[in-house]
Formats: structure tokens, C-alpha cells, sequence
């Protein structure tokens, strides 16, 4: 790959961790002397996130022709606008996501000064909870999920099958 890198862009690049729910930027990582930047779960890439939707190595951006690209390396895939991607140019501000229902991360251009990831100083507070449990939602989306049909009609499988089994344990 490294034959296909050309010129990196000036300004650097940042690439901010978003919240799903509401697209606030959780976490940024800025990079100005980069020639790749791996994103992934294992602790090599240079943007690790601990996510069961993130791939060991998801994604690969690197400088060409004046801008970057994305290559999606993750058993998930990658998403831009809804669409699975194998690789595509970046443009400042495009969000893309790592698999279907994994996290979205912010790409800019030019915002970039420094190399380097956040300090637990850095990261707002308030973004902490995001990652907490809603306790709400969580009960509210296991009630949706059993007052459908297909719950009900396999809880009364269930309960066949338990009678059957019951029914034959008594049988002489």
C-alpha cells in the first residue's frame, strides 16, 4: 500500500468519535505528519476503540492525490451515507461508520496541529455518561421485543414443548 500514499495534504487531519444518539463529538484525534492512519479495536492502530462492531484493524486512511482516502479492512464493513464502502475519498466534515451499528467518527481536514490522542483531562465529563447503561431504554426496548408476535408465539412453543416434556416424564 505504501506506493499508492502520495503528498500528505496540508493542515492534517482530525477525525472525531461521535455519540449515535445525538452526534456530539465524544473524543477527537488529531494527526498532521501522518502517511496512515489505522483505525481499529487492537492497541496497534493508531485510533483504538474497544467496540464488538470494530474490527482489529476496520479502517485504513492514507494521503492521495491531495486528499484522503478511506479503505475498509472490517468484517462489519464501513458505511458512508447508509451504503457499504470498500474505499472512498474523504471529504472534510463526511462522517462514516465501522459495520452497521457500530460507532461514527467525524472526518475534517486542516484542524490538525499536533499528534496525539485525548487524556482522561481532556474528555468532557459529561460525555462519560453516554456510555453508561439507559436502564429506560434498555426495559423499554425488552417490552417492544415481547409484545411482538414472534415473542408470543415462541413463549407458547416454549410452554408446549415444557408440557410434552413434563407429560412424558409422568408417563409409566
Amino acid at each position: 500500500m505504501g506506493d499508492k500514499h502520495g503528498p500528505i495534504p496540508a493542515g492534517g487531519v482530525s477525525l472525531q468519535l461521535l455519540d449515535s444518539a445525538q452526534g456530539k463529538p465524544i473524543q477527537t484525534w488529531r494527526f498532521s505528519d501522518q502517511r496512515e492512519i489505522t483505525i481499529g479495536r487492537d492497541d496497534g492502530n493508531d485510533i483504538v476503540i474497544s467496540d464488538p462492531h470494530v474490527s482489529r484493524l476496520h479502517v485504513t486512511l492514507y494521503p492521495a492525490d491531495e486528499a484522503w482516502m478511506l479503505v475498509s479492512r472490517g468484517r462489519h464493513g464501513t458505511l458512508i451515507d447508509d451504503r457499504l464502502v470498500a474505499e472512498s475519498v474523504l471529504r472534510p466534515g463526511m462522517v462514516f461508520r465501522l459495520g452497521p451499528t457500530g460507532p461514527m467518527l467525524r472526518f475534517d481536514q486542516g484542524k490538525a496541529v499536533t499528534t496525539g490522542s485525548m487524556t482522561m483531562d481532556q474528555i468532557d465529563p459529561d460525555a462519560i455518561a453516554l456510555f453508561e447503561l439507559d436502564q429506560e431504554r434498555s426495559q423499554s426496548e425488552a417490552d417492544r421485543i415481547a409484545s411482538g408476535a414472534l415473542f408470543d408465539e415462541l413463549l407458547q412453543q416454549s410452554q408446549r414443548m415444557r408440557s410434552a416434556r413434563k407429560d412424558g416424564d409422568r408417563a409409566p
